[in-house]
């Protein structure tokens, strides 16, 4: 082969080898041991996934405000579907209601394996809003807010207590939007940093559209809650460890 040849055809596999797809984004999901197996998104834990239940005070923002998502990347989560802006229209609704009144209970699974803490916010003998925190043996867990309208559950955010340590505390939130009953988006965000900087990390984080998968067990929680005292029994099934068969 002439020198020129040979010259032509290293330049034409230098050019096919910078070709190519470039490989996708990878992203870290890590999961909160112990909690997904007790209905919990890591339930995961408990907005206590450690963010604790939401504060009492009433609050006009969107459910993705409410949890840090006024980022651009949430802003992308669901453009132009009226039934999302329907929904953060209900919550905003709700969180501004100063007329709601407050009822609280609490359940202990046996064995000391776990407890729950519930707090319902009424209005004219409806359930408007319900907190639980999901608190598993040795202080995992996670914490819910669920907000319904008539009855019917229509957004949920899920926060995992935090876990790791002091200088690498790993923080997980979820958040569900259901219309007529069925998830229609569901979205995630997870950061980790040193303990005293991760809640604001988390506050400026975007969402990412995350699998329903949880939804239909968030959904279930939501309606069992619901019901408060009458339905200790049945949350205990859903929360605390059951023993083999």
């Amino acid at each position: 082969m002439s020198r020129s040849a040979m010259v032509l055809a290293s330049v034409l596999l230098a050019t096919a080898c910078g070709r190519g797809d470039v490989a996708p984004a990878s992203s870290t999901t890590g999961a909160v041991s112990g909690t997904e197996n007790r209905a919990r998104p890591s339930a995961a834990a408990t907005q206590a996934t450690s963010v604790s239940p939401a504060p009492s005070a009433p609050s006009t923002t969107t459910p993705d405000a409410a949890a840090g998502a006024g980022s651009p990347g949430a802003a992308r989560e669901a453009p132009d579907d009226p039934r999302i802006e329907e929904i953060r229209k209900k919550y905003a609704e709700i969180q501004a209601d100063k007329g709601l009144k407050t009822s609280e209970l609490r359940m202990a699974c046996p064995a000391d394996e776990g407890r729950a803490e519930i707090r319902l916010h009424q209005k004219n003998n409806a359930v408007s809003k319900a907190e639980l925190k999901d608190i598993a043996a040795g202080d995992a867990g996670s914490t819910y807010q669920f907000y319904y309208d008539n009855g019917q559950l229509i957004f949920a955010l899920n926060d995992a207590m935090p876990f790791g340590d002091v200088t690498a505390t790993r923080l997980l939130q979820r958040r569900y939007y259901y219309h007529q009953g069925s998830p229609i988006l569901c979205t995630r965000k997870s950061v980790e940093g040193p303990g005293d900087q991760v809640e604001s990390l988390l506050h400026k984080a975007p969402n990412e559209p995350h699998d329903c998968s949880f939804a239909p067990k968030v959904q279930r929680l939501a309606s069992v809650v619901l019901k408060g005292a009458a339905a200790t029994d049945e949350l205990k099934k859903l929360l605390c460890p059951q023993p083999p068969r």
